[in-house]
């Protein structure tokens, strides 16, 4: 079994040990520590579901990964067996049969409790974050201390035939009155795995019906001709670029790449129009530049800080916001073009 050690260098040029933390005390911390911060399962992460009910049995945790694939993880005590392995195949396979309809209902009554945010609405919550439909079949993502042998050599068969799965260690250790968590992937899926699955399913919806949704919700709420004009207006500033049409509203990629740069969108039975600008990543810097102009514009930050955004009430308020629009997404492209296209599907 493969086991991780941690020693302190001390200024006195000493070195001491640090004491490992049972796997029993790990497993029974390792799992609310996980919710409260997903990213140490990996970057990007969006958790929907903790002992969450399938076909198979009842899996430990549920998510979306940044590219919008569903991710099915593992966790276990001690090492990741073959029996393990099985397991999480058995509620990927689960949850893949499921119509893509009955999926996204059964997240959202899961969703609400034990740390995972509520979802009211899954179709409305996926298209908000993704532009296109990866979210099936699902990724496998094993989390154990350490990995058998015939374990990791079903996973590498099954690696080699396209299905993505990774397995990850955990460790902990007791640093005073600190515990210490340790993170290895063991091995994990190709990358071109994790961005183009071997088989996509649409969440929802086709283009087509997206299309015709977005034109119905926009007739009922009376704000077709005004969402029109917004959304030229964005095209102009942002001198064209991809688009893509989802059911609440359209995003914007900046012209020449595959960054997300703006998305404007409308909700049901609500006159209001919204527009988001997502952050330029992990850049910290162009972060603090874009959190300083959108207060000098008028744009809120949404999502702890990450995002920013902008309501237009009707004809006269847009009027009133529109210079502040321009200005904003003029100097949100600049900055996005100088920053790593980490968001690109």
């Amino acid at each position: 079994m493969n086991e991780l050690g941690i020693w302190t260098l001390k200024t006195d040029g000493t070195v001491e040990a640090v004491k490992a933390v049972s796997r029993m005390d790990l497993e029974e911390r390792l799992e609310d520590a996980l919710v409260r911060r997903p990213d140490m399962l990996e970057p990007g992460i969006h958790l929907v579901g903790r002992q969450t009910p399938t076909g198979g049995g009842i899996l430990d945790l549920l998510g979306v990964d940044k590219n919008g694939h569903l991710v099915v993880f593992e966790l276990k005590r001690n090492r990741v067996t073959r029996d393990v392995v099985a397991q999480c195949l058995d509620y990927a396979s689960a949850l893949d049969e499921m119509a893509p309809e009955a999926l996204g209902n059964h997240i959202e009554q899961q969703s609400g409790r034990d740390g995972i945010k509520k979802i009211d609405d899954f179709e409305k919550w996926y298209e908000e974050r993704f532009d296109e439909d990866q979210l099936l079949p699902p990724r496998l993502v094993l989390v154990g201390i350490g990995v058998d042998e015939p374990a990791e050599r079903m996973a590498r068969f099954l690696q080699a035939r396209e299905v993505d799965i990774s397995v990850l260690t955990f460790y902990s250790f007791q640093h005073g009155n600190e515990t210490l968590l340790a993170r290895q992937v063991e091995f994990e899926a190709a990358s071109e795995n994790k961005s183009t699955p071997a088989t996509s399913h649409r969440p929802h919806k086709s283009a087509s019906e997206k299309q015709e949704a977005l034109e119905r919700r926009l007739h009922d709420n009376g704000t077709t001709e005004l969402f029109d004009r917004i959304r030229q207006e964005i095209n102009t500033a942002l001198q064209g670029g991809s688009k893509i049409i989802g059911s609440y509203g359209v995003t914007f990629n900046l012209r020449g790449t595959r960054h997300k740069i703006c998305r404007i969108r409308v909700e049901n039975n609500s006159t209001p129009i919204h527009l988001d600008v997502p952050s330029t990543a992990d850049d910290t810097d162009s972060l603090a530049k874009m959190e300083k102009s959108a207060e000098a514009f008028g744009w809120q930050p949404l999502n702890s800080g990450n995002d920013f955004g902008i309501t237009i009430e009707d004809d006269e308020d847009w009027e009133a916001k529109r210079s502040n629009v321009n200005d904003f997404l003029k100097e949100a492209a600049e900055l996005r073009r100088k920053a790593p296209a980490t968001d690109a599907p």
